[in-house]
């Protein structure tokens, strides 16, 4: 009786769908439970495409109904240039699989371009244009993603990896529960991690043991998802603003445009080291205000990209009273920070400055510090580690992000 009823379901379902899926002028097509049963051709023939107001004859996604500000938005570091960097790439890969002549002469004739390979320099890609990766993190790495038996417990693995790496990989492991670089964590990442980022950032600015709370730390598919996850939280409409430094690294603008935002443009000062001047930030601010944009936030790249400048701890604690004055959420962009070159100049954490001057202590500044294993000594672009430290950010936006 069950089976019959369950049988009948499927039928009645079956009806239903045909009724719906097939035009009005065709009358959907009866058959019996004995009728089905006895001629699975019936299910097994292929049947012509069926005409209906949900499965139109155009494609349904086309440039045209796509999102327009995806389509419309510039990020430059996959731009028209870099499209045609690939396409020379690929004629010159080409020319290196065609077999060579004797005479050398007539190859050179041949040769349509007078280099034989392309430097990408359009993105910070360290390992893609020399940088050598650093053994020991690969070698904790390995030894993380293999099974046990094959890594950490194997008969061998005293022989092949320094005992350091083998007492790390284990770490790791425990702090995954076991479960493998394979598995979901939690979604703001391992508590073990974040508390060493958090020792990281109190050594880094000569903070007390336990002053960075591991729950105010994010971790991320590099700084680029962080970046982001934020700007689409702060972009609730387009009336929003967001500064950003002009040069400046195009993932900002190409987000703000994304998200249907507003940039708002202050430009660095290039006689000055490409320093920061507060009137020009006061200047980009009142005229955003004047055509109706509602600024909520100001994105710092330091040390720069591209200009690579460090700037002065004047010039950082002057954009953190800027940014608490006007009441916007600073945007930290951190990941150079190891990557000073300039014996005379050092590099000055936002969150430092912000505690210099009383601003944390005050609970008067809104600061979100981004960090990444992508540059500075590691420069493992495609492993995709990163960071995000939110300080002084409303408890229930920090619930939403997580």
């Amino acid at each position: 009786m069950v089976h019959i009823q369950y049988m009948m379901l499927i039928v009645s379902s079956v009806g239903v769908v045909a009724r719906a899926s097939t035009a009005s002028t065709t009358p959907p097509v009866q058959m019996s439970i004995q009728e089905l049963s006895d001629n699975e051709s019936n299910i097994t023939e292929p049947h012509l495409p069926i005409k209906t107001a949900f499965l139109p004859n155009q494609k349904r996604l086309t440039e045209q109904s796509m999102s327009q500000n995806l389509r419309t938005m510039e990020y430059a570091v996959r731009g028209k240039v870099v499209i045609a960097a690939d396409l020379i790439n690929q004629e010159l890969n080409e020319q290196k699989q065609q077999p060579q002549n004797d005479d050398k002469d007539e190859d050179e004739e041949k040769k349509k371009y007078p280099f034989d390979h392309i430097v990408y320099t359009n993105i910070g890609n360290p390992h893609s244009v020399g940088q050598k990766p650093l053994t020991w993190p690969r070698q904790v790495m390995a030894l993380s993603d293999l099974p046990d038996s094959n890594g950490i417990h194997h008969k061998l693995v005293k022989k092949m990896f320094p005992k350091d790496a083998i007492e790390r990989a284990e770490l790791i492991k425990k702090a995954l529960s076991g479960h493998g670089t394979g598995a979901y964590t939690h979604s703001q990442g391992p508590l073990l991690f974040r508390k060493e980022i958090c020792e990281f950032i109190e050594q880094r600015d000569g903070f007390v043991s336990g002053s960075c709370d591991p729950e105010t730390i994010f971790l991320t598919n590099g700084a680029s998802s962080g970046i982001d996850m934020i700007l689409n939280c702060l972009i609730a409409d387009s009336s929003c603003g967001v500064m950003i430094p002009i040069p400046q690294y195009p993932i900002y603008s190409a987000t703000i445009d994304q998200y249907g935002g507003q940039k708002v443009s202050y430009y660095l000062d290039e006689n000055s080291g490409w320093g920061m001047n507060l009137e020009e930030l006061e200047r980009s601010l009142a005229e955003a205000k004047s055509q109706g944009i509602k600024v909520n936030s100001f994105v710092l790249i330091n040390p720069g990209n591209p200009t690579g400048q460090v700037l002065s701890k004047k010039n950082i604690q002057n954009v953190v009273k800027f940014c608490s004055k006007h009441n916007l959420v600073l945007l930290a962009d951190e990941v150079y920070q190891e990557n000073v070159y300039d014996e005379n100049a050092e590099f000055y954490s936002c969150r430092k400055a912000a505690f210099d001057t009383g601003l944390t202590q005050e609970d008067a500044i809104e600061l979100i510090s981004f960090h990444s294993t992508s540059k500075g000594l590691f420069g493992e672009c495609g492993r995709r580690g990163g960071y995000m430290e939110l300080v002084g950010i409303d408890s229930a936006v920090k619930d939403q992000l997580y």
